[in-house]
């Protein structure tokens, strides 16, 4: 779904040339990366699946009247009855209900799909007008009649996204059963859904009747929420699409035929296995560009990209970050498997952009692109980066939002920090009020905030409010959802990396990524793997961080102090004295130090962590610490005191809320040591004004 560069912790005022800093990159990003070898047969990862079940198989034949942005559709979907149960009754999705008046359980909801305004063109819906079944061999029956509108998850009658029809007698284990279904739908204008239509430009997605998914023993079919993305079966998807002359389109799949009809218009027939969705775009103002990934070890993959006129000058820097990921999420989960991928750079102010479908994304770019802002790359390179996890292993959205979104966070992060390195960090400002890409970019050249910064500050503001393993619909808010479905996971995942080592993690995922191909995997799966993976159980770090709300922060304040002079009554040669002085004692230069460092645990999340100590006289030491306690305290004596302490010194630890006080340096007397520690402080306070910006903006 959507990727939102959120506000940096760190930035300077100045605009970067995009031609000097394009100038700078020799080496593709996509061959600069270092990634790790794609493993061999004998490497013990499971097999990689070659086909889906292909349970859910559609034949679609729609006409997009593209003047009054209606559809008229056919589909014939195969359904293969594998729960190992007789099914009589089934639940169908009708996506675009949720835009049929402000009664839907969406526009009733908080977030981006809520119905605004009093534009009548910003309605939308899909209405069947018939639906019939028929058996294996058998006679086809129109069971319309027992169709009826369900709301499974809040009872409100005004909802009709989700519909049940039974058909006349139960589908027996292992049988098929067709369903026919004629439909016509109304496109909604602009940004509802991530489908719509502005000027010629159509965007067309969930779009047409879907079958539910039989999953851990019931139908799994949820209404369309404020929040909720999908969930659905594998299977072979055969679209024959008529559009007017004159419109390019892009679609999910191979394009397998052309054919112009007698009106003029032309009919488009594209073709995917092994997929669980199909999406379409078609403008007459798109500008095709193309590429090919070629890589040793993996399939090639043909990219399409689609482009608006006034962004050909990107097309190369799309193209390249799709490169950066195919190459990059194949190395960490398994190659992928399809031969070719659309890339669309929607229409100003058609909402469609940052978005996933099966070998089709949206991107998006504003119109001022320096390279420092990774504007489009790092909406291409996420976006592209679902294909793997929201694509291929196809976790439910709906019950588990963070299982694709936060995984795919983790890893574009990642990827565009091994691919374009510290090439700058920026934001956009006096932008438009809903508009991410307007705005005037400014920039820091060269300022590398670290993976995984720039989401740490959502994590702060609203990692409270909610336990992260939530229905999608049953987040406090969307900042809530946000945070739990794609910051608080990818900064856990990053943080787990850093306590198994990256070459661990990278066999998880393999593993993961391999065995749930085509499988909707759980969280209790991918924990499961992370332990077989491991030799050790992981149950508590994710009790912690998944099941629960706490925060993670730690702390570190040192004090110096000569050894002290003695006085009182001292024990000496001849029993207590006043006022004995210290054995060896050569005035208060002479005297040791006897410094303490105390770490703290402001947060509930207890994790093991590190703790590096640096002395005057250039010494080093590291201690450890299991985090189980609120604090520890460290003892030193000797001639050199502690200059610096810093908890977390390799930050492993992303999940840390608060990285400022995680480190403390000696002010007095080292004003380099103290001009950094002043800087740190107000570049804390400085971030959270840029976090208030983006909020109010």
């Amino acid at each position: 779904m959507r990727h939102r560069r959120a506000t940096l912790g760190l930035i300077a005022l100045g605009v970067a040339l995009p031609s000097v800093m394009a100038r700078q990159i020799v080496t593709p990003p996509s061959e600069r990366m270092q990634l790790p070898p794609l493993p061999g047969p004998d490497s013990g990862l499971p097999p990689i699946p070659e086909r889906s079940p292909r349970n859910a198989n559609y034949r679609i034949k729609a006409r997009l009247d593209a003047e009054a942005h209606r559809i008229e559709g056919l589909l014939e979907l195969e359904w293969r009855n594998t729960t190992g149960l007789p099914q009589s009754t089934f639940p169908f999705h009708l996506y675009w209900n949720a835009f049929r008046n402000n009664l839907s359980t969406s526009a009733r909801g908080q977030g981006r799909r809520a119905a605004r305004g009093d534009d009548p063109r910003r309605w939308g819906f899909t209405d069947v007008k018939r639906i019939a079944s028929s058996a294996d061999g058998g006679v086809e029956a129109d069971i319309t009649g027992t169709l009826r509108y369900v709301q499974p998850d809040d009872g409100n009658a005004h909802d009709r996204t989700v519909f049940e029809v039974t058909t006349p007698s139960p589908v027996a284990p292992g049988a098929t059963v067709r369903f026919h279904v004629d439909w016509t739908s109304l496109i909604p204008h602009g940004a509802l859904g991530r489908a719509g239509w502005v000027h010629d430009y159509h965007f067309i997605a969930q779009w047409f009747p879907k079958i539910g998914v039989f999953w851990k023993g019931a139908w799994n079919a949820h209404q369309f929420h404020a929040t909720t993305e999908f969930f659905s079966d594998f299977g072979v998807y055969d679209v024959a699409l008529t559009i007017p002359a004159g419109f390019v389109v892009g679609a999910t799949g191979a394009l397998r035929e052309t054919r112009d009809e007698a009106n003029g218009s032309r009919t488009l027939r594209f073709y995917q296995e092994d997929v669980h969705d199909f999406a379409w775009t078609a403008s007459r103002r798109f500008l095709e560009k193309t590429g090919r990934f070629e890589s040793a070890g993996y399939p090639p993959v043909d990219i399409r990209v689609l482009l608006q006129p006034e962004h050909e000058d990107l097309a190369e820097r799309y193209i390249e970050a799709t490169r950066v990921a195919l190459k990059a999420f194949g190395a960490w989960s398994a190659p992928y498997p399809y031969a070719q991928i659309t890339v669309v750079d929607p229409a100003w102010g058609s909402g469609s952009g940052g978005m996933e479908y099966p070998t089709l994304i949206t991107g998006g770019a504003g119109i001022h692109a320096p390279p420092s802002l990774f504007s489009p790359e790092s909406v291409t390179i996420h976006e592209t980066g679902h294909q793997f996890w929201y694509g291929l292993v196809a976790t439910n959205e709906f019950e588990e939002p963070w299982l694709d979104e936060g995984f795919t966070r983790y890893h574009d992060r990642k990827a565009y920090n091994l691919a374009y390195g510290a090439r700058g960090s920026g934001e956009r400002y006096f932008g438009l009020p809903g508009r991410s890409l307007s705005g005037w970019p400014v920039v820091a050249p060269r300022v590398d905030v670290g993976r995984g910064y720039d989401i740490v500050g959502g994590l702060r503001r609203n990692g409270r409010d909610d336990v992260m393993a939530r229905r999608s619909w049953d987040f406090v808010g969307a900042e809530a959802y946000g945070v739990n479905a794609y910051g608080k996971p990818a900064l856990s995942l990053q943080t787990l990396e850093g306590l198994i080592g990256d070459e661990a993690m990278t066999r998880v995922l393999r593993t993961y990524g391999r065995r749930y191909r085509f499988a909707h995997p759980t969280s209790e799966d991918f924990i499961a793997t992370v332990n077989e993976v491991t030799g050790q159980d992981w149950r508590w770090y994710f009790d912690q961080t998944w099941f629960s709300a706490e925060e993670c922060d730690y702390a570190v304040t040192v004090r110096n102090a000569r050894q002290r002079v003695a006085a009182g009554h001292v024990d000496g040669p001849a029993g207590p004295a006043p006022g004995a002085p210290v054995a060896g004692d050569a005035g208060e230069d002479g005297r040791p130090f006897e410094s303490e460092v105390t770490v703290q645990r402001l947060g509930g999340v207890k994790l093991p962590v590190e703790v590096r100590v640096d002395f005057s006289d250039g010494r080093s030491v590291r201690e450890g610490w299991d985090g189980q306690y609120r604090w520890k305290r460290f003892r030193y004596t000797g001639p050199a005191r502690v200059v610096a302490a810093t908890v977390d010194p390799d930050r492993r630890i992303a999940l840390d809320v608060s990285p400022a006080n995680n480190g403390w340096v000696e002010e007095t007397g080292h004003a380099g040591r103290a001009a950094s520690k002043w800087a740190m402080r107000w570049m804390f306070w400085f971030q959270h004004l840029l976090e208030m910006h983006a909020v109010l903006g």
